[in-house]
């Protein structure tokens, strides 16, 4: 339960409230590319959707944080066009690019005014049930976000039975769901029924590739790797997987030796096209350590792997840093700009950084990793901003 603040300056009400996250960011590479301001030297459609449903959803956040967290009928009232623009916005940018949204404290409280707010009128016997295609969809983002994905299924089943409007990415959604019950077959089915809806959802064949590379089935992974291959974008590291995938796939038949190498270079070639736009590697996985044994020396294989598993310790300190959310929102003192912890020891403010004063960290450790890995090249512009000013 949440106690009113007596303050009545909206303003100092939304300074003094700190939201608390309630999902991990993912690492999403286009927030990379976009803080290393490489955006202009790729084409990829998906980094300009994704940025789109960035923005989208961070112009109904800040709506929703200036709306008071309060239940009351009257407040409510007060607020109802500020609590649906804000419910609304966010979850079309869900719907639009699901990775660019976040779920929290804050937002948990939108959607039970939001709920109020739309039952305010409907009469006591239709109100059991009663639901429109954003409130539906924002129950569906709730309880995936709380992995209640059982519950998420069923509800984003009626959505898509009431709604054939619906875009093709909440196919995608319920078939994630499916995955994380292990019901392979049905996610494979609302993987193919999202490409009826958008065949140039190109991702979704890169995980098919994966799927079906999964459950042993060579034929059709090659098929949907080479799918991908042809409708996907070539800066992506799906690119990368699936080209590293092919080339064990097809490796297996002695008349694909010649093809498989040539896949294999094709790979290097994108990790390092990779590397220039995002900054760092795609780490290592199952199917390219396979290809790297497969096509690589002994000697060269191992170092390869040692090389690429350390990459993979730096991807995740990136995540980290992903999810404290430095590369999506501004610094903040209450939150570790390297790890996101919210405090340094109990009762003990973080550190700031010495040099530019304005990004925060709970320890030395922190500082020193997040200096080497983001904040060198940042320090300098953000002291002589603050000089500035």
């Amino acid at each position: 339960p949440f106690t009113e603040n007596p303050l009545t300056n909206q303003q100092e009400l939304i300074k003094e409230y700190q939201d608390r996250l309630l999902d991990t960011q993912r690492i999403v590479p286009y927030d990379l590319l976009a803080s290393r301001g490489k955006l202009e030297q790729s084409t990829d459609p998906e980094a300009q959707i994704y940025l789109r449903a960035k923005e989208t959803f961070q112009k109904g956040y800040k709506l929703c944080l200036s709306i008071p967290r309060s239940l009351e009928d009257d407040v409510l009232s007060k607020h109802e066009q500020e609590i649906k623009a804000a419910s609304e916005t966010m979850v079309n940018a869900w719907m639009l690019d699901d990775r660019a949204t976040h779920m929290s404290e804050r937002i948990l409280i939108l959607g039970q005014q939001y709920e109020k707010v739309l039952l305010k009128d409907i009469p006591e016997e239709k109100k059991d049930g009663y639901f429109i295609k954003e409130s539906i969809m924002f129950s569906s983002w709730i309880l995936l976000a709380g992995k209640q994905y059982k519950h998420c299924i069923t509800t984003l089943s009626l959505a898509i039975d009431t709604y054939p409007d619906l875009p093709a990415r909440v196919f995608y959604i319920r078939a994630s769901c499916q995955v994380s019950l292990g019901r392979t077959r049905l996610a494979i089915k609302d993987l193919e029924r999202s490409l009826e809806k958008n065949t140039g959802f190109s991702i979704v064949y890169s995980i098919l590739g994966s799927v079906y590379l999964s459950l042993n089935d060579r034929e059709k992974a090659q098929k949907n790797f080479r799918r991908y291959l042809q409708k996907g974008h070539p800066d992506t590291s799906d690119t990368i997987n699936a080209l590293y995938a092919l080339s064990v796939l097809v490796n297996y038949y002695k008349k694909g030796k010649r093809e498989a190498q040539e896949l294999y270079l094709k790979a290097k070639v994108s990790e390092e096209r990779f590397l220039s736009l995002y900054g760092t590697h795609t780490g290592l996985h199952d199917i390219k350590r396979e290809a790297i044994k497969e096509h690589e020396s002994p000697e060269e294989a191992q170092r390869l792997i040692e090389f690429y598993i350390n990459k993979e310790q730096v991807e995740q300190k990136m995540q980290r840093l992903i999810a404290s959310g430095f590369l999506a929102f501004a610094s903040n003192p209450d939150r570790c700009s390297h790890c996101g912890a919210s405090h340094a020891k109990e009762n003990k403010p973080l550190l700031a950084c010495g040099a530019c004063k304005s990004v925060w960290y709970c320890s030395r450790d922190c500082q020193v990793s997040d200096y080497k890995l983001n904040h060198k090249a940042q320090c300098k512009d953000l002291k002589a901003s603050k000089m500035a000013t």
